[in-house]
C-alpha cells in the first residue's frame, strides 16, 4: 500500500506459508469486520480495548461503519486480507494509525486469535511504520496492557521502546521515532 492508500498486489507470506494481502480498509469490509470480531476471544478484546465489550456491541452497524470509513486527514486503517480455499475473503488483522498531534500518531493492532503467533502482527506493524513514514509522521506511540507479552514483543521487534505509563502500572507505552 502506498501513501495514497492504493494497495500493492504484493502478498505477505506468513511463517506457516499462509498468504495475506495487507491493504487499506474499505467501506464494503463491514461484513468481514463483523466476522473478524466474532473470531476474537474476550482476552484479545480486553487487551486491545482495555475493557470487555460484547460481540453485539462491537458489530453494530454504526460502530463498524466508523471502523471501515477512515478520514484520511485523521489517519488510516489497514487489514490483513486472506482468501480462503473456497475463494472467500477473510480479515485476519486490523491495524490503525491515528494522527493525534502535529508529527505524531497513535497506533493500534489487533490480530484474530487463531492467527496469532504466525508473524502477522510483525507484518502489520511493518506496514503501519511504513505508512507513518510515507505520511511524514515523526513519532509513533501506542499503549498496551503490561501483561500483553505478544504485543510487547511485536513492538520491540519493530524498534519501539516500551516504558510504563506514569501513574498506571497496568499500562505500558511503546514509542518510536520515525525517519
Amino acid at each position: 500500500m502506498d501513501a495514497s492508500g492504493t494497495s500493492r498486489a504484493d502478498a505477505v507470506i506468513l511463517a506457516d506459508g499462509t498468504s495475506v494481502v495487507i491493504r487499506p480498509i474499505r467501506p464494503d469490509d463491514e461484513p468481514l469486520m463483523a466476522a473478524f470480531h466474532a473470531g476474537l476471544s474476550m482476552r484479545s478484546v480486553y487487551q486491545r480495548y482495555f475493557h470487555i465489550s460484547s460481540l453485539e456491541q462491537r458489530i453494530t452497524h454504526s460502530r463498524l461503519s466508523l471502523t471501515c470509513r477512515v478520514d484520511p486527514a485523521a489517519g488510516l486503517a489497514i487489514v490483513a486480507d486472506h482468501v480462503t480455499p473456497d475463494g472467500a475473503h477473510e480479515v485476519l488483522a486490523l491495524g490503525r494509525l491515528t494522527r493525534t498531534e502535529p508529527g505524531a500518531a497513535e497506533i493500534a493492532l489487533l490480530v484474530m486469535d487463531r492467527w496469532q503467533g504466525r508473524g502477522l502482527g510483525r507484518a502489520m506493524m511493518r506496514e503501519l511504520v511504513a505508512q507513518a513514514q510515507a505520511l511524514g509522521v515523526q513519532r509513533l506511540y501506542g499503549d498496551m496492557l503490561a501483561d500483553n507479552d505478544a504485543m510487547r514483543a511485536v513492538v520491540r521487534r519493530a524498534g519501539f521502546t516500551v516504558q510504563p505509563v506514569p501513574g498506571d502500572a497496568a499500562v505500558l507505552r511503546a514509542e518510536r521515532a520515525i525517519g
